[in-house]
């Protein structure tokens, strides 16, 4: 009788081995996501920006700083109105990142950051995360090649372009983001009266931002 208990412990905890391998194994498969195929694009159509870019320190009409940091953060698409994938896909996700620009002595100065030129090369990267469709894996926009980024002299937008990306919606030669918000441009628009104000311009809205990765 003593055998047969002691037999039959040792195949509960063989089973229970198995199943706790069997299960391990399913859960480390799963932290694993999906390259999604073809390209993305999020835009005020399809795929709505909600969140701002940030500009540490504020900028100012005459600024001297020689950093400047721009941080970006949105939600990209919303149920009603998702980003398009050129397959077809429908996607929901976030974008942020940063990019820190060394110019001396006008890093923060609105007349150089919005010039119409391109400026110095930043030092950056930004991370798209996607919840829909699930499992996708994120894609990450890095250097090489160094980004370029130009800040329109209307007051009205600031393109980044170039870089690499890597995972869902991969491979794309030339990613681009065009950050902006109808209330930017003009005289009275949020980018002339911030960087008059006192307390400089600090952060933007995004959503009429258009991203293709």
């Amino acid at each position: 009788m003593a055998r047969k208990i002691v037999l039959a412990l040792a195949a509960t905890a063989l089973s229970s081995v198995v199943l706790v391998t069997a299960g391990s194994g399913v859960a480390h498969a799963v932290s694993f996501g999906v390259n999604q195929p073809g390209k993305v694009t999020c835009s005020p159509a399809s795929g709505v920006w909600n969140g701002t870019i940030s500009f540490t320190p504020p900028l100012f009409n005459g600024g001297g700083a020689s950093t400047e940091v721009m941080i970006v953060k949105a939600a990209l698409g919303n149920t009603a109105s998702p980003c398009v994938g050129t397959t077809g896909i429908a996607a929901l996700g976030s974008i942020a990142g940063k990019l820190t620009f060394s110019i001396a002595g006008s890093a923060n100065n609105c007349a150089t950051i919005f010039s119409g030129v391109a400026l110095p090369a930043p030092v950056g990267k930004f991370k798209m995360t996607w919840t829909t469709p699930a499992g996708s894996n994120p894609t990450k926009w890095t250097q090489p090649s160094a980004f370029s980024v130009t800040g329109s002299a209307a007051l009205s937008s600031i393109t980044v372009k170039n870089g690499t990306v890597a995972g869902s919606f991969t491979p794309f030669a030339n990613p681009k983001a065009t950050l902006s918000d109808a209330n930017w441009p003009g005289a009275t628009g949020a980018v002339a009266t911030g960087c008059a104000s006192t307390g400089g311009l600090a952060n933007l809205t995004l959503s009429t931002s258009t991203g293709k990765w």
